[in-house]
Order: structure tokens, then C-alpha cells, then sequence
């Protein structure tokens, strides 16, 4: 087996478990997935550099907590648990991440199509990890160039650490998927129930409420607004016919 076969057998595999995983996370959480993927699509460059920043936190946040917990001697034996959630924690932003932006690549591809909202997710999770999966297909290949082939994995590697930091910010961005966001995604394509659950919410109701003014009076015409006739001042009678007599 040549070396480009075993990296074109590698990128198929890690595509496998990456779809495996993926229709897991739709049938299990696919509410916070949808959150991630709104999250991404509606601000790329904020999700980046959210990303960035959480990436650059990461590791000091680590050492916080290993020394906080070293006050203590119970917090002494739960430092290897405590660094196996922050552990757990982090390749689950990471995983979750790669899927929603994976979501938005494959919907900008194909579209929404027809169906429900879970196969248009299923259809566009697909169609997005193929298209990552065949820029390391493009590297395997050209792996027996010695400056093309190096050149080839930079991209590659360049390529997904970008998607992967814009999918933490995501993440992150929207409180690890479980806030609710209304953000358009028509731009996508389609106009079906996924596209119309995206949208955002109008900011004006149908059911306005016309306050009338209380100077308006009623008028047959329609569409014409009446105002009050202005009452002249009458004179006292009663003191009219007392001077009289």
C-alpha cells in the first residue's frame, strides 16, 4: 500500500466517523447544533475572532482551575477529573463547531431542497464535510509532489483550523447552542419550513390597535377625519329675564 493510498483511506475514514457523528448529534441535540449553525451563518468574522480568543483562553483557563483546585487536598484528587471535563469540554465545542459550519458550507452548496427540516440538515451536513474532506483529498494527492504536496497540507490544515475556530466561536457565541436566535438565512436558498424558521421575526404586529384622537368626530365619508365644530358661548337667561323684570 503506497503512502497516498493510506492518507486517501485516512481522510475517507475520518469522513466516515465525522457523518457518523454528525447524524448522532442531529437525532440527540439537534436544537443546539441549529444554534451554532444560525450563530455562524449570520456572523462569520465575529464568530472568528470569538474563537480565536476562546482558543487563546484555553489553556490558561486550565491552569485556573488546576491551581484552584490544588487549595484543597479533595481539590488535589479531582484535578485529573477536573482536566478530563475541561478536556471533554473543548472537543465538544470543537466537534459541535465543525458541524454547524459544516451545515452552512453544505446549505450554501445545495441549497435547502425538499423535505423535512432533519433531511435538508442531513443533505447539507453531507454536502458541507464533502467539500472539507476533499481539500484533504487534494493534499493526499498531491503528497508525492515534495513543494506541492507541502504546500497542498498547509492549505489544508490552514483551511480547517479557520473553520474549526470560526465554529468555537459559534459556540461560544451562542452559549454553547442552547440560546434561541432568529436570523435570516434565505440567502442560502430555499423558501421552505427551514428557511421560514430562520427568519426573523418582524418587528411589527398586524394587529395595530388605532388609537382615535379626541379631538375626531365621525364622518360618512371614508378615509375623511372630521373635527369638532367649536361650540359658541351662549349668554345666561336666566339673568337676561331678571333684568327685564
Amino acid at each position: 500500500m503506497t503512502a497516498i493510498t493510506a492518507s486517501l483511506m485516512a481522510v475517507a475514514g475520518v469522513f466516515g466517523i465525522g457523518m457518523i457523528i454528525g447524524v448522532v448529534v442531529l437525532m440527540t441535540a439537534e436544537e443546539a447544533l441549529t444554534a451554532v449553525a444560525k450563530t455562524a451563518a449570520r456572523d462569520v468574522s465575529g464568530s472568528f475572532w470569538a474563537g480565536l480568543l476562546t482558543q487563546l483562553l484555553a489553556v490558561p483557563a486550565l491552569l485556573v482551575m488546576v491551581i484552584a483546585c490544588a487549595i484543597t487536598i479533595i481539590g488535589i484528587l479531582a484535578i485529573p477529573l477536573a482536566a478530563l471535563a475541561w478536556a471533554l469540554a473543548l472537543a465538544g465545542a470543537v466537534t459541535l463547531g465543525l458541524l454547524g459550519v459544516a451545515i452552512v458550507i453544505g446549505r450554501a452548496f445545495a441549497g435547502s431542497g425538499r423535505g423535512s427540516e432533519r433531511s435538508a440538515a442531513v443533505r447539507g451536513l453531507t454536502v458541507g464535510l464533502l467539500a472539507l474532506s476533499l481539500i484533504w483529498f487534494g493534499a493526499a494527492l498531491a503528497s508525492s509532489v515534495p513543494v506541492v504536496g507541502a504546500l497542498a497540507r498547509l492549505v489544508a490544515v490552514a483551511f480547517t483550523w479557520a473553520v474549526a475556530t470560526v465554529g468555537m466561536g459559534a459556540v461560544v457565541k451562542s452559549r454553547v447552542g442552547v440560546s434561541r436566535l432568529s436570523v435570516q438565512f434565505g440567502r442560502f436558498g430555499g423558501s421552505s419550513r427551514w428557511n421560514a424558521k430562520w427568519a426573523p421575526a418582524s418587528t411589527t404586529s398586524t394587529n395595530e390597535v388605532q388609537v382615535p384622537v379626541s379631538w375626531q368626530t365621525p364622518t360618512p365619508v371614508q378615509g375623511v377625519v372630521a373635527a369638532r365644530r367649536p361650540v359658541e358661548p351662549t349668554t345666561n337667561s336666566s339673568s337676561g329675564s331678571g333684568a327685564e323684570l
